[in-house]
């Protein structure tokens, strides 16, 4: 068991603010993640209070440390936001426990192909039950605590393999992806060490990444922070809130974790109605 607290640390936060689709509270309080082959549970009772991870020293200090972004001030980010921008200042007030988590590459380029034309719990679903027919098994079923891996790209060769998940048209992208990424066609390696412009026209050049999926994972994985993906919850606030043209240059360097602010600020602010959707 570690237990730690950071300022800005809300793993609630993190896990409604659509980054991840493995991160989720299991009841009330507890959260699981299922990443990088590891699944961990954590204990948070309250935002930005302490958190127990289930999981040893040497654990928390070479993964999780990391993957949660935990030696990032975010303290610094919401100080440098406009004070005359009284929404902005309202969505970090509301969200300002997220952090942008370090993803795995490959899960979060088949996490946000899939994501395309799709809602949350829809893309959650679909992973889970991807996850289920295609990864590797954990654990002994019979006792409930069977977990399953992120498939690998040799996993996601056959479209038929995918079939239970339910992906439609989008696993002939994933399955073309898992292709060129085994014959060495793409190279995530090397697309872990461009630069943000590069990379952002290496991956639209995949088969079935647009602009946004592109976005997403170049901030979600690739940590790049001045990438701003603009999806329909975030046009619809750029509209009613900035004149169709939100400030993005303001915030260089940062404008991802502003992004996410007012991602989670928008969902939120809704109807349970309409975060379902």
């Amino acid at each position: 068991m570690v237990k730690v607290q950071y300022e800005n640390f809300s793993v609630k936060q993190i896990a409604l603010s659509g980054q991840c689709f493995r991160l989720n509270e299991i009841e009330t309080g507890v959260f699981e993640v299922i990443a990088y082959g590891k699944r961990l549970h954590m204990i948070q009772e309250r935002d930005n209070g302490p958190v127990t991870l289930c999981c040893s020293s040497q654990e928390y200090e070479t993964l999780w440390k990391r993957y949660f972004d935990l030696e990032t001030n975010y303290r610094y980010y919401i100080d440098h936001i406009d004070p005359d921008d009284h929404f902005l200042s309202r969505a970090a007030q509301a969200g300002g426990g997220i952090r942008i988590l370090r993803q795995e590459l490959w899960e979060t380029m088949v996490s946000f192909i899939i994501s395309q034309n799709n809602s949350i719990p829809r893309i959650k679903k679909s992973i889970e039950s991807l996850c289920m027919s295609c990864g590797t098994a954990h654990g002994e079923l019979f006792e409930g605590r069977q977990w399953h891996e992120f498939p690998r790209p040799e996993d996601l060769l056959d479209e038929a393999a995918m079939s239970p998940a339910k992906l439609g048209y989008r696993a002939k992208y994933i399955a073309s992806l898992a292709r060129n990424v085994v014959d060495g066609a793409v190279n995530l390696e090397e697309l872990a060490e461009m630069g943000q412009e590069e990379a952002g026209n290496y991956l639209k050049s995949i088969y079935g990444v647009g602009a946004k999926v592109a976005a997403c994972i170049q901030l979600f994985a690739l940590h790049q922070l001045d990438s701003f993906p603009i999806d329909t919850w975030i046009k619809q606030i750029i509209t009613a809130e900035y004149n169709g043209k939100f400030p993005v240059e303001m915030y260089s360097g940062f404008a991802g974790v502003i992004q996410q602010y007012i991602f989670y600020y928008a969902r939120e602010g809704q109807t349970d109605e309409k975060q379902k959707e």
